[in-house]
Parts: structure tokens; sequence; C-alpha cells
């Protein structure tokens, strides 16, 4: 009785084992069967490092000062003297005008002075002798002759100065001052209209126009020295001076509205100086530069998220649970100082070394169930 009472016992001891066994293993198989349906996600571990900024812009060297000459004469045009590109010095002729027409003026009214001189004497004659007759109409009447002639003569005399002076100064074009020839307009034969020749001034050098975003020039100062990369027939590298610092046109930026929530980026115009005498007018030209921010924390722009203007990135919580850790999607603020084209400098909320969430199996919400 007791043999048989022991081996029911063993028999119901067993049974109940194989039961909680079962039981653990369809609840293991369960929650394995469950976590498959949670979304996979991937980690990345956040760092310090180092922010780099790479900007690069193109221009064209361009003249510093280029004068247009004119003459205001619109004589026509007797001879070109130069040529795009030739150098010429202060007070060189580089057109000359047909001027027989104005020269043929001032004789005429050269002619008009001397006809004007031979009545002097009579006129100083009749004067004198209206003086000796005593009477006073007469006197005054010769007077008056006497005074108008000599109006007359010094009118005619400022006509002829200023027509010899007119052809002083436009019977040629020359150089205010020592440069290059960059365009000659003026043709043979022809009436002088508009700009005859552009001239550069060969001692004030060359200029490069440059547009960065803002912060690539922030520590940057009128007087550096950058380097410049020209691309000409035969690529060279020389320097150049910052002349001047502008402001830009703003421009759209997708880097900035995705890390920083700025949609666009102010801009700064370089102007740069340059006196190499290998620099040619016209070669384009690149300034390469790179801005770094040290010992930030760094995040992939791919993890960061947007909330009405706030930003943040899914962090994970670890919870114990009685079959094993479980881990929990969890929203962090940040704050975005710098941006480049793959990663962003935060502050607030993140820790070096701290793992985030920067991809998905599906889209996510706080406090959902993850798996790794």
């Amino acid at each position: 009785m007791e043999m048989e009472h022991a081996g029911r016992k063993k028999t119901i001891v067993v049974i109940a084992g194989v039961f909680l066994g079962l039981l653990i293993l369809f609840t293991l198989f369960s929650n394995t069967l469950m976590s498959l349906t949670l979304p996979k996600v991937a980690l990345f571990t956040v760092s310090r490092g180092v922010l780099s900024h790479e900007f690069q812009s193109t221009g064209v060297l361009k003249w510093k000062a280029e004068t247009e000459l004119s003459n205001t004469s619109s004589w026509k045009v007797k001879e070109v003297e130069v040529k795009k590109g030739d150098v010429v010095q202060k007070g060189q002729t580089l057109i000359t005008y047909d001027s027989k027409d104005i020269k043929q003026q001032i004789q005429d009214e050269q002619g008009s002075l001397a006809k004007l001189k031979l009545s002097t004497g009579s006129l100083q004659y009749a004067l004198k002798e209206a003086i000796q007759g005593g009477d006073e109409k007469i006197i005054n009447d010769a007077t008056t002759a006497y005074k108008s002639h000599e109006i007359d003569i010094e009118t005619q005399k400022r006509r002829i100065q200023k027509l010899q002076d007119s052809l002083k100064e436009n019977s040629k074009l020359v150089a205010p001052f020592a440069g290059i020839v960059t365009k000659v307009n003026a043709m043979e034969g022809f009436p002088s209209s508009g700009p005859d020749v552009m001239i550069s001034n060969q001692n004030l050098g060359l200029m490069l126009e440059l547009s960065l975003p803002a912060p690539a020039v922030t520590l940057l100062k009128t007087g550096d020295e950058l380097d410049v990369q020209v691309n000409g027939m035969e690529a060279r590298q020389m320097k150049g001076q910052i002349e001047s610092i502008q402001d830009g046109d703003p421009v759209n930026s997708d880097i900035g509205e995705s890390a920083t929530g700025n949609s666009t980026v102010p801009m700064k115009k370089l102007i740069l100086s340059i006196q190499d005498p290998a620099a040619k007018e016209g070669e384009a030209a690149q300034v390469d530069l790179t801005q770094t921010l040290e010992d930030v924390v760094l995040v992939p722009n791919a993890a960061i998220h947007d909330e009405g203007g706030k930003k943040y990135v899914f962090g994970i919580e670890q919870k114990d649970g009685p079959l094993g850790n479980a881990f929990y999607v969890r929203k962090v603020y940040i704050t975005v100082d710098d941006a480049n084209s793959s990663q962003s400098a935060v502050t607030g909320g993140l820790f070096d070394q701290e793992s985030i969430i920067i991809e998905s199996s599906e889209p996510l919400q706080e406090g959902n169930k993850i798996r790794m």
C-alpha cells in the first residue's frame, strides 16, 4: 500500500515537472516570437571629437581698378595706336582723332580777330578827334565804340583760346596712368561714341571676389592672407590678401534645414587683392577653407529628428524583467550648435559613449519596446 502511494506521488511529481517545463518552454517560445515582432534598431555610440567644415569658393581674377576713357568731342577716330593687352605708360597716346575741322575753325576765328584789330587804330583816332572837338555827345559815342571794340577783341580771343584748348584736349586720348589695355572700342574713320578704350591700373593689381558661408569666415579679418589656387594654362598657387568682408545674399541649405533648423545660410562676400605678377586677368581661381570645432559631442545627422523646431534623438532605456532585460525607446532633447553634411555638434541630454538609435525597421515613438 505504501509502495503504491509512493509510486503515485512520484508520478504526480514527474507530471508536474513535465508540465512546468512545458510551461516555461512555451513561455520562452512565446516571448521569442513576440520579440521578433518588435522594431529592430541599430545603435550608434556617441563620442567626443572634432567637427570639420570644408568650404570651397571659385571666382575669376579681375582688375581691381578699370577706367573707361572717352573723347567727349565725338570727332572721328584717325588712328588707333593700341590693342587689347598692350602695356601702356602714363601719358602714352592711345587714340589720335581727326582735328582738321577745328584747326580750320581756329584759323577762321584768328582771321576775324585780325580784322577786329585792324579797326583799333581808326577807333582810337576817332576818339582822339572827338576829345579835341569838345562835343560831349561825340566824345561819348566815340568812347562807347572804342570800348565795345575792345570787348569784341577780348571775346574773340577767349573763343580762340577755347578752341585751342579743345584741340589740345581732344586731338589725342592718353593714358592717365600706367596700366594694361583691357578693351578697345574705337574704330578708325568712325566718330567716337562711348568709351573708346578701357585701361586697368596695373599698380593696383588684380582682385578675386568670392562668396562663402558666414561660418567659414568667422575667424578671418581684413589683411589676412589666403592661399589661392589659380587654374589657368598652368595651375599654380599664389597668395591673396583679404581687402574687405561684406554681407552677401543668403542661400538655401538642405544641411541647415535638417540639422540646425535653419533653411538658409547667411553668406559673406570676400574681396581678395592679388599682387602676384604671374596672375592674369580672366583666369579662374579658387580658395579652400577648413573650419574646425574641437572637443564636441558628435551625432550623425541621420539620428536627429525634429519636433516643432525642437531637436531630439532616440536613446534606449533598459528595464529588468522576469525573463531578462527589456529595452525601450527614450526621447532625448538636444541642442544643435553646429553641423556639416554628415554630423552635428550637440549639447544637452547626451553624454560621451552613450548609445542612441540611428536606424529602425519601423517608425518609433517614445516608450516603444525594441530589439537590437
